[in-house]
């Protein structure tokens, strides 16, 4: 597969040159790309109206190159698609096509009802998009880019870091489950609807932007109340873009919450996955089964293999 096609399904985007830089970062790497026509429409803070969003979405899915179908931004948008799309038959394209589906934030919604609908798991990579990784001044960031080049090629997925202390002794985990999960925010607005999936046994991965930490607590605590936290092995932690105190915090921080989650959970909160609004950037398919060790010091490796 050496195909990239843009796509826009959300957020306008801010910077068209992102994407013009995108597109000779990802030529220079040996792919050969492909821009939707409404790839650079605005209506609004949106990347063109609801149908035409919708067309860009079923346009893509319907190439029959396989490809990567790599969403350009994020933002806000796909909640308004939810209950217009024909997820069975997007699954089916993504299928007879041989397309990977790739874009984080966002698109965790499209993702996750994708899930939901039977959609195969190796169809759905949860990582980079154009603007934010590849459309960058100089080169993109070689772990970045090893990653994607790896699940892209090989369909494998080995990504190594060190869980962050904050205070809790580390015990060491060896498990296997679907892996799964994205944005913290767009997975509580899936709560209660048809679009969530019913992940059970999983390794579920949270990030988010632009939140403060009692926020980030409170929709942690949402999908503990749910039961979706309680369903799982795990609960991996990733980047949260370093969200600042206020004075009013008085030491409460995003160490505080985790601890805290770890208090209500029977299950390991594992932190520090390097995946996010952050570079670098690793990525995973989103519900294929994977493999998580994490060794008493912290070191911890996620592996999943598309067969």
């Amino acid at each position: 597969m050496n195909q990239v096609v843009f796509f826009s399904p959300s957020g306008a985007l801010i910077d068209e040159t992102l994407l013009d830089k995108a597109t000779l970062h990802l030529r220079a790497l040996g792919f050969q790309t492909r821009e939707m026509p409404e790839a650079r429409l605005r209506e609004q803070r949106f990347a063109g109206n609801d149908d035409r969003r919708m067309q860009s979405i079923q346009h893509a899915c319907a190439i029959t190159e396989p490809s990567v179908l790599m969403a350009t931004r994020g933002g806000y948008g796909l909640s308004r698609l939810l209950d217009q799309l024909d997820f069975n038959a997007i699954a089916q394209s993504l299928q007879s096509n041989r397309h990977l589906l790739c874009g984080h934030s966002d698109i965790t919604g499209l993702q996750l009802a994708l899930l939901a609908a039977g959609a195969p798991p190796h169809t759905l990579m949860h990582g980079p998009m154009a603007c934010f990784d590849f459309g960058v001044e100089d080169q993109p960031d070689s772990v970045t880019v090893q990653h994607f080049k790896r699940a892209v090629q090989w369909g494998e997925v080995s990504i190594q870091w060190q869980a962050e202390d904050f205070g809790a002794a580390h015990t060491p985990v060896a498990l296997e489950g679907p892996v799964w999960g994205g944005n913290l925010t767009l997975l509580c607005s899936l709560l209660g609807t048809p679009w969530m999936p019913k992940v059970k046994q999983g390794v579920l991965i949270l990030e988010d932007v632009n939140e403060p930490v009692y926020k980030i607590e409170r929709m942690l605590l949402q999908l503990l109340h749910a039961g979706v936290l309680g369903s799982q092995q795990a609960v991996v932690l990733g980047n949260f873009a370093q969200p600042q105190p206020n004075a009013h915090d008085n030491g409460y921080n995003l160490g505080a919450a985790a601890l805290y989650l770890q208090s209500k959970l029977d299950i390991p909160v594992i932190t520090g996955f390097p995946f996010g609004h952050c570079t670098p950037k690793s990525l995973w398919f989103q519900g294929l089964n994977g493999e998580l060790n994490c060794l008493s010091d912290g070191r911890c490796h996620l592996i999943q293999v598309a067969r």
